[in-house]
């Protein structure tokens, strides 16, 4: 009895052995495009089968056990599996879930064209996925400088009369399309008036006239200040807006696994959450535009970090993953591929192991990353982005950074696209990007600033600070005309002294080469950037995590050496000149010095002249202006106006064809060229000098919980030790063990773990010992 049972035991379990099997060769996924391939395999012979997808049957072919069917799927979640009949019966394979993650609507294309005071709104398709029958409504915005009368709103083809004048400015039209299920899609355009003319926005091309003006500030959210990040960026922005910036760019805000400054990114649609809330975000982003800011966010798309999801399901089911193909694992010799590396999964990065290449060679790629992008500009309503590591995406995918231009440009034609790409190679700006960096045209340094001498990982070589005095104005002069190849004529420099990754300017430069090289920076041709903690002297790298501003000091007040009254002078000059937001440069000739360097930049009403002396003694500079370019009466007495000292120099049509300007050692004199003088203000707190001896300030806030920030200053550079004690002499922390920079410095104590109480903080520096008391009140 006992044999028996096991013999028919044994019978069960090789049935189930070798029962039939149907398998789909994919897991469960969050899928970026609707069109999907679904392979299987079966382990018995058959000749055909049905895939039902969300219960509609799809009759496919079986060949040598395997099969491949071609689906769509609808929004939301969608359940797969298939059947096949063997001899036995039915065989029913596992269901697959995929979910599309996007609405799948029409997507539309507005444009204008404009013959003489005709205006034409048209639109096209750019798709229609359901094939749906489409109504269509046209709006002016109500901000336009003039409103006009919209002939037909619900044509896809339509005119606007205007029974007034136009004034100068853009106008804006956005079109609506809604399919039979109500959901509606967006489109905007614009048409420009100036010079009484009209100017139709061209999405390859064209960008919006705000960006001309701008002036960029780079934030680094998570060291930006101590805590309630989003909230004290908000806080501080009235005293940016004062400074003169009209626009801030934010690093990433996404969601990430490392946190610092955020470029690994683990889920594109959601917010880190060590920064503050989505609502704190919105309200900072609210004030910023309140303010007349604009306000860009930094998007990653060349990689993402090593633990976003895609990648550990890669990791885990190899091939089978949806998501393998949407990592790089193949060479494909494009430019920069000398920097490929490949981990030991089998997968490509640049330079830092944990942040992961995409495969652009998937068309899923391209669909995830316009719908991230599209994301945060329908949701917060930004104004741009800046692309980082955009140039290896470009490189590998030339052709998806275009069609990244015209996804945004669609929907909001004056949003700005910054890249983080070379400005000097044409192909940046060939229908793609709007700006980019003031970086050197070679592939084997990627990021080389052309202000740079060379490569170097612990101090800062520049044009200014590098060779013999004698040498630099040649090197600039290099710098600024791409090496002496020149620059596309629709190519917008971003410029910069700083930014995230490059050390604070002053950390290897003396203040005068600092202003020196601000100077220079504010009256060249295209945008300046400021980057956090620039306008108040603060030294060291980025990548550090020194706070850069304190809650309750305004910047002003932890400037040093006058340098926010500084920077907001230039911004001043740069907004009272619009000369200087042209594209218009020229070289001036000079000679009587060997150490300067002097240009021109101009609009129809306005000449100013920059002339700058890199080396430390005064020079007496005579300058050949280009009379003849200047349409200047010769029987008018004209002036040299120097609009940062307020020194003016006086000079006829004939004095200019050689006047000599005499300027200091490391200065940069910022000339209008005019028959009047302005008039400058003088710029308020000029001057800081350097502190003369050790000073340590009262913690603030005292009393305190759990956190306060404690202030110190040094007259020069050195070791500092700073340390923390209890009411019995016992060491509790130490806060500062290194060696600083002179000048001002602030660090965090953080008594989360310890007891109300009474502490001494003490600070050593050099022979001198300071200590002062501090109550924590829990």
């Amino acid at each position: 009895m006992r044999f028996c049972y096991q013999l028919f035991l044994l019978f069960f379990l090789t049935l189930n052995i070798y029962a039939s099997e149907v398998k789909l060769k994919k897991k469960n996924a969050v899928v970026w495009s609707r069109t999907q391939v679904i392979n299987g395999e079966v382990d018995f012979t058959a000749s055909n089968g049905i895939l039902y997808v969300n219960s509609q049957p799809n009759i496919f072919s079986v060949e040598s056990n395997s099969f491949s069917v071609v689906i769509n799927l609808g929004e939301g979640v969608n359940e797969i599996y298939a059947v096949i009949n063997d001899s036995s019966g039915v065989v029913v394979s596992d269901t697959l879930l995929l979910t599309v993650n996007f609405k799948i609507i029409p997507e539309v294309y507005a444009y204008i064209t404009a013959e003489a005071a005709s205006i034409v709104l048209h639109s096209d398709i750019v798709s229609n996925p359901e094939s749906n029958i489409l109504t269509y409504y046209w709006r002016q915005d109500e901000k336009n400088p003039v409103i006009g009368e919209i002939a037909d709103h619900s044509s896809p083809y339509t005119s606007v009369i205007y029974n007034a004048e136009l004034m100068k400015g853009e106008y804006y039209f956005d079109l609506f399309v809604v399919d039979a299920d109500n959901d509606t899609s967006k489109a905007r355009t614009y048409f420009t008036y100036k010079d009484s003319t009209i100017v139709p926005f061209n999405i390859k091309t064209d960008y919006a006239a705000w960006i001309d003006s701008a002036v960029v500030y780079c934030i680094t959210p998570y060291t930006f200040s101590f805590f309630n990040q989003y909230v004290n960026i908000k806080n501080k922005l009235p005293e940016l807006s004062r400074m003169g910036i009209n626009t801030i760019w934010i690093q990433p805000v996404f969601s990430t696994y490392g946190g610092g400054q955020g470029y690994d990114i683990t889920n594109y649609f959601n917010l880190r959450n060590d920064l503050g809330t989505e609502q704190e975000l919105s309200e900072l982003i609210s004030t910023a535009k309140s303010l007349g800011m604009r306000v860009l966010f930094d998007f990653v798309a060349n990689h993402s970090s090593f633990q976003h999801p895609y990648y550990k399901d890669a990791i885990q089911y190899g091939e089978d993953s949806h998501y393998y193909n949407f990592y790089k694992h193949i060479d494909d010799n494009a430019p920069y591929s000398q920097h490929y590396n490949k981990n030991s999964r089998g997968f490509y990065y640049y330079f830092w192991t944990d942040l992961i290449m995409f495969n652009y060679d998937n068309p899923e790629v391209w669909n995830w990353m316009i719908e991230a992008a599209k994301y945060w500009i329908d949701n917060y309503n930004i104004d741009g982005y800046r692309f980082d590591a955009i140039w290896g995406v470009t490189a590998r995918a030339p052709e998806f950074t275009k069609q990244l231009r015209l996804a945004l440009k669609r929907i909001k034609p004056d949003v700005f696209l910054l890249a983080e790409d070379k400005a000097t190679w044409p192909e940046t700006f060939d229908e793609r990007f709007d700006a980019a960096y003031d970086w050197a045209p070679e592939e084997s340094w990627v990021s080389h600033w052309v202000w740079n001498t060379f490569y170097s990982e612990n101090s800062n070589p520049t044009i200014f600070n590098q060779g013999s005095e004698s040498s630099r104005p040649g090197m600039l002069r290099n710098s600024l005309s791409n090496f002496g190849s020149g620059y596309v004529p629709n190519a917008k420099i971003l410029r910069f002294m700083e930014n995230n990754d490059v050390f604070h300017f002053i950390t290897h430069h003396s203040v005068e080469q600092t202003k020196m090289a601000a100077s220079l920076m504010f009256s060249l041709n295209g945008i300046p950037l400021i980057y956090n903690g620039q306008e108040t002297g603060l030294s060291g790298h980025p990548y550090s995590t020194e706070r850069t501003f304190i809650p309750g000091i305004s910047i002003e007040g932890q400037s040093q050496y006058g340098l926010f009254n500084y920077y907001k002078r230039l911004i001043e000059i740069r907004k009272d000149f619009p000369a200087l937001i042209t594209e218009n440069f020229n070289e001036v000739n000079l000679s009587g010095s060997n150490t300067c360097f002097a240009f021109r930049r101009w609009n129809e009403n306005q000449n100013l002249f920059t002339v700058i002396n890199m080396g430390k003694n005064p020079a007496n500079v005579k300058l050949s202006f280009p009379v003849d370019e200047l349409n200047l009466n010769p029987d008018t007495q004209y002036y040299l106006t120097d609009l940062m000292s307020g020194e003016s120099f006086t000079a006829t049509v004939n004095d200019l064809t050689s006047l000599t300007i005499p300027i200091q050692g490391y200065i940069t004199r910022i000339l209008h060229l005019a028959d009047s003088i302005d008039t400058v203000v003088g710029i308020h707190n000029l001057e800081e000098t350097l502190p003369t001896e050790l000073e340590i300030a009262q913690n603030y806030p005292n009393p305190f919980n759990p956190s306060t920030i404690i202030k110190f200053v040094l007259p020069e550079a050195g070791n500092v030790k700073l340390k923390i004690y209890d009411l019995l002499g016992r060491e509790v922390q130490t806060l500062v063990n290194k060696f600083e920079n002179a000048g001002i410095h602030y660090t965090e104590f953080n008594a989360s773990q310890l007891a109300s109480g009474i502490y001494f903080y003490r600070i050593e520096f050099g022979n001198k010992v300071i200590t002062k008391k501090m109550i924590l009140v829990k």
